[in-house]
């Protein structure tokens, strides 16, 4: 990779952890396995910017059909857990795959995998006007500002936060991508003004959660220059098992390498 540093994408940061209530206002699936949901809502004029890839908590109806309970009071987690339980929406994070707040409208990304979760279940029945939750943003995008090249690492779940960060890259950076999908159908164009070298890895039908397909790629990279910041996320084991092999094997800092676990096999969020 190059040694040439290049410039800071936008820092990270966090909102000011307001809720957001908003419904459907649009659907398109995007690939066979990501559907694309825009929501819409007068509390969009008030969202902010906080970095290149924005996880914030998503709040779904309870049950098909019910309300979205978004309380007002703070602290507002003990508000939602105080809930009964026939009123709690399920709470999950996503990654804000794009924002328009001057219209009122920000994009979400979700993996479709049948009715195995509340999440996709619901992103498949989705319709407009369907009421939505939304709280807080918060990214940790956070490269160190002598950042040489950029190692982005991640799964399908991943792909919104991929495609803000390298879309944050300016002219000048190099970053590798390495992704894994579960075939061809799956991949989508990354736009970036930067220097990229992008691979795709296709499971070919396997469960998400059980190639090694991130890890093996991670390992085969060649030399990486120490001033190298890498981002990596996906599964959970996965984003450990690479994150060990770049601090062991590759001799990146541990200041260097951010890693999330975006879900783990077998387990929900809030398991």
């Amino acid at each position: 990779m190059s040694v040439t540093q290049s410039p800071r994408p936008t820092p990270a940061g966090r909102d000011s952890l307001r809720p957001y209530r908003l419904t459907v206002a649009a659907k398109a699936l995007v690939t066979p396995h990501l559907a694309r949901i825009t929501l819409t809502g007068p509390d969009l004029a008030h969202f902010t910017e906080v970095g290149p890839e924005p996880r914030c908590k998503v709040l779904l109806p309870p049950r098909p059909g019910a309300e979205v309970v978004v309380p007002d009071a703070v602290p507002f987690w003990d508000e939602v857990r105080a809930l009964p339980e026939s009123l709690r929406p399920i709470v999950r994070t996503y990654t804000v795959r794009a924002a328009r707040p001057a219209d009122l409208e920000l994009d979400i990304d979700f993996v479709l995998h049948g009715d195995t979760g509340p999440a996709s279940a619901w992103a498949g029945a989705a319709a407009v006007g369907d009421p939505v939750g939304l709280y807080g943003c918060l990214s940790s995008f956070a490269p160190p500002a002598d950042t040489s090249a950029y190692l982005v690492v991640g799964d399908e779940t991943a792909l919104p936060a991929i495609s803000g960060i390298v879309g944050s890259l300016s002219v000048g950076a190099r970053a590798r991508v390495l992704l894994e999908v579960d075939g061809a159908a799956d991949e989508q164009p990354l736009a970036s003004a930067a220097d990229l070298d992008v691979t795709w890895l296709h499971r070919d039908g396997a469960e998400p959660g059980t190639t090694t397909l991130l890890h093996d790629a991670v390992t085969a990279v060649g030399a990486v220059d120490p001033r190298t910041y890498a981002w990596v996320a996906g599964e959970s084991a996965m984003a450990q098992a690479v994150r060990a092999t770049l601090v062991l094997d590759h001799d990146l800092t541990r200041q260097r390498v951010y890693f999330s676990g975006y879900w783990r096999r077998g387990h929900a969020e809030d398991d």
